[in-house]
């Protein structure tokens, strides 16, 4: 994205930095956001790498990772990926909501509150691509089912995701919380 630093594990036309998500080359608190399109589904130890993102972020900052969803059917022809997200994927790094819920705690000393979670039925990226006809339908469909999963995503998840042929991708913002009685 323009005016970010790309890092990335192999060499590319947008890799500025080449680097690890499990051990990422920057300072405790350094960094003000991070955004990740598409990556964590590739990776072994996603654990360690919310750990190393909770790690460089500053207090205030955000991380916005944007994943396939787990009814995304096209997500299982991609033999690199690893697993599929749901929508209350990052629920037990939330450590208030965790300790609530009665939930494991996996990482107590990585706390990620969530501030916004949404699902995508079809991405514009993608829809950029298509006739202009095929393009406006899948636009408005896309309106309407994305429309009707974010305004109750328990429920798209539960019952209804599959009916549409699945949702393409889910959307975290989450903020990292230092310090004080959850850090």
């Amino acid at each position: 994205m323009p005016g970010w630093l790309g890092v990335d594990i192999e060499r590319g036309e947008d890799t500025d930095i080449l680097g690890d998500l499990h051990t990422m080359p920057f300072k405790d608190s350094s960094v003000d956001e991070i955004h990740s399109r598409h990556t964590l589904e590739h990776v072994r130890e996603p654990l360690l790498c919310f750990a190393e993102m909770y790690r460089v972020v500053k207090e205030g900052g955000r991380i916005t990772i944007i994943v396939p969803h787990y009814s995304n059917n096209a997500y299982w022809s991609d033999m690199t990926h690893l697993r599929p997200f749901g929508v209350r994927a990052f629920e037990y790094y939330d450590l208030d909501h965790a300790r609530r819920s009665g939930f494991p705690i996996y990482l107590p000393h990585v706390n990620l509150r969530t501030r916004r979670i949404s699902l995508t039925w079809w991405p514009e990226r993608i829809l950029i691509n298509k006739s202009p006809l095929k393009r406006g339908l899948l636009r408005f469909a896309n309106g309407v089912f994305s429309g009707l999963a974010n305004a109750n995503l328990f429920l798209c998840e539960r019952f209804w995701c599959y009916w549409v042929g699945g949702f393409y991708e889910v959307t975290f913002e989450l903020e990292p919380v230092k310090g004080g009685k959850d850090a």
